[in-house]
């Protein structure tokens, strides 16, 4: 077989690959992208802007965090060694309320202070077995650093921690969680999460 037909079979055998792995939207970096640029464009839709158009910028935006964050392994991170000594149905119960209460933070989050921005793309890399991506929002007055944790499953990369201006997200929610839990114990964690939770689902985003 001459050497250019190995070089194109090879070629090939890459391509697929790349496919069946999401293919080369799906490398970290422009998965990033991708997120960004649709929240972004949720939040200057024409007919959306306003109060009036809050609610479905909320939806819109929470739907876009389900589909890219890994919410339920953020949840068993957030609780570190504890989670591994809980019974089932207390990590279910947990994994559930915690998804409830991050995405609907999250969300606020983008709605309040996510606008048109111009950002960085500064580069990935590997970490633990995960990949960084490091970008910058430039404002006329300010910088801000903010980075992106992603996990490798199935098809694609999903964020699983976001680090802005070097305040990790999950980190932060190790930290309460670990201090009501010292306090305190997870029972009470637990029940401070269902009322925080009805208080959610009793209010608008």
């Amino acid at each position: 077989m001459g050497e250019s037909r190995v070089v194109a079979l090879v070629f090939i055998g890459m391509f697929l690959l790349g496919r069946a792995w999401g293919g080369p939207q799906e490398v970290p970096t422009e998965r990033v992208r991708s997120v960004l640029e649709q929240a972004m464009d949720i939040q200057s839709r024409p007919d959306l802007q306003g109060e009036a158009g809050r609610p479905q910028r909320a939806k819109l935006i929470r739907q876009l965090i389900s589909e890219s964050f890994l919410s339920s392994q953020m949840a068993m991170e957030s609780l570190g060694d504890r989670w591994e000594s809980l019974k089932s149905e207390q990590k279910e119960e947990f994994r559930e309320l915690f998804v409830d209460l991050f995405q609907d933070s999250y969300t606020r989050m983008v709605l309040n202070f996510l606008k048109k921005e111009t950002v960085d793309y500064l580069g990935e890399a590997l970490e633990n077995g995960r990949m960084r991506v490091r970008t910058k929002i430039l404002r006329t007055n300010e910088h801000i650093p903010v980075d992106y944790t992603l996990l490798r499953k199935d098809n694609g990369w999903f964020m699983v921690d976001v680090i802005i201006d070097g305040v990790s997200i999950v980190k932060n929610y190790q930290t309460k969680f670990k201090q009501v839990m010292a306090s305190q114990s997870f029972d009470y964690l637990l029940n401070q999460m269902r009322l925080q939770s009805k208080v959610i689902k009793d209010s608008p985003t």
